[in-house]
């Protein structure tokens, strides 16, 4: 009975957690929806390929939202997966005898006040990033069968597939994570490596066979030109370039060289940009390729490129902010992707979109104490987390928990800077797993709490 009584009791904690994770979008009435969700809700429901971003997030809302019968479905799996991954992590490093208090406890801390409750109570693949990060450090470090290191490979393929961007950061903080260990000789780094790099061979190969069967092209990304041209545009690269080569090469854009969009934002989505004009994201794709590749061969736009990606990496992990985009009405317009979604697609869940408090229908959603929380809390956890590493470790559990700490800083920089580099400067793209120091913080103070009783490690995996 007593296998079965502990697996009961890990189930409880998880549901618990997920619950409190839950409670920002509780509170808002229906789950949160931003300017993309959209586009994924038409993927789940129309087959529709999207060219600026993966697919894959439409068939997983349509599984979890039990073939539209509920959006909650959807929140409520991302919740149930984030939670068990967060008590798997605590168990990694607590005695077992208090995983499940501090588990729930930081998840009553960390729900509203940091970007948590908010991305996995939104219809948006943004939680899968801090998500990704926990399996990564479990694949890599957690003394786990072959089963749940598979389990864990597939939730990374799963996350990479949700949102390109982790093609990179999964992979790279898995490699910052190896490196880490190599300063650690009793820690045996071969099974780790074989076991990311399998996740990284799901996640990359796996999703360009799986565009194949799709659409039948195999491809990572069908628009990283157009991203990487908005990339120029905001480092102020472009017009430049364009200048000193317009003359030999006869780009199409040189016609719109003394009209370019101020910004990225406006160059990827506005209709008088030259990416319209010009016939659309496929029918640049030549020249772009030509204008980004030709920019990394002089070493002058090279080091444009470097000083950009430092500089826009540094503004990025600098806005604190949970996301502008959940405070604005402009979803409620009949015109918006996620009303016209809906109402396609969903048409009971109409009322409840239009009542919750995102849209106005419940006195309307304010981000400024949620907003004040977080920056507070990421700030009292910066600081918690240099003393931590400036404290010498006693004992394994002592010992991971610092990792884990350690892993989360580089881990956010990492995501910072792929996100900044190769896309924009966005508050969610800190916010979507900034969340993960505080959690590393909280469980290496708790590791360190007198337990009354030795207690036997073991891992609720």
């Amino acid at each position: 009975m007593r296998p079965l009584s502990l697996t009961l009791r890990r189930g409880m904690i998880t549901m618990a957690c997920a619950a409190i994770i839950l409670v920002p979008a509780l509170i808002n009435g229906f789950p949160f929806v931003y300017a993309d969700t959209g586009t994924y809700v038409r993927s789940a429901f129309e087959g529709y390929v999207p060219f600026d971003r993966p697919y894959w997030y439409g068939p997983f809302i349509r599984a979890t939202s039990l073939g539209g019968t509920t959006l909650w479905g959807v929140v409520i799996a991302q919740a149930i997966l984030c939670a068990s991954y967060m008590l798997r992590i605590s168990s990694l490093v607590l005695p077992t005898m208090i995983v499940g208090r501090v588990a729930i406890a930081a998840c009553m801390l960390l729900s509203v006040g940091t970007g948590l409750g908010w991305y996995v109570g939104q219809l948006l693949p943004d939680i899968f990033t801090g998500i990704g990060l926990l399996a990564v450090f479990l694949l890599v470090r957690g003394a786990n069968g072959p089963w749940l290191r598979g389990m864990d490979s597939i939730v990374i393929a799963g996350a990479c597939w949700m949102h390109l961007s982790n093609l990179l950061i999964l992979p790279l903080a898995g490699m910052a994570l190896l490196l880490i260990d190599r300063c650690s000789p009793s820690r045996p780094l071969g099974r780790g490596i074989v076991w990311l790099a399998l996740a990284t061979v799901l996640g990359w190969g796996a999703l360009a066979l799986a565009n194949r069967m799709l659409d039948g092209n195999a491809y990572i990304s069908r628009s990283s030109h157009v991203f990487l041209m908005g990339r120029m545009l905001d480092t102020g690269m472009l017009r430049p370039y364009l200048m000193e080569h317009c003359a030999t090469e006869q780009f199409g854009i040189c016609a719109y060289i003394d009209s370019l969009p101020p910004h990225s934002q406006a160059f990827l989505w506005w209709d008088s940009s030259p990416v319209v004009k010009q016939g659309g994201w496929e029918a640049t794709r030549e020249e772009y390729d030509r204008i980004v590749h030709g920019s990394f061969k002089e070493p002058r736009f090279l080091w444009w490129h470097v000083r950009g990606s430092l500089a826009s990496t540094w503004e990025q992990l600098g806005i604190w902010e949970i996301c502008k985009g959940s405070a604005s009405e402009w979803h409620r317009a009949p015109d918006s992707p996620s009303y016209r979604m809906l109402a396609t697609h969903l048409p009971h869940e109409l009322d409840n979109f239009l009542g919750s408090m995102q849209n106005g229908g419940r006195g309307g959603l304010d981000m400024r104490w949620p907003d004040l929380s977080y920056r507070s809390l990421l700030a009292l956890t910066v600081l918690a987390a240099a003393w931590t590493l400036a404290y010498r470790s006693h004992g394994p559990q002592d010992a991971e928990a610092r990792t884990l700490v350690l892993f989360s800083l580089l881990a956010i920089v990492i995501g910072a800077w792929v996100c900044a580099t190769l896309s924009v400067v966005d508050a969610r793209y800190l916010a979507r797993d900034s969340w993960l120091l505080p959690l590393a913080v909280i469980l290496f103070f708790a590791q360190r709490m007198k337990v009354p009783a030795p207690a036997v490690h073991r891992s609720i995996g």
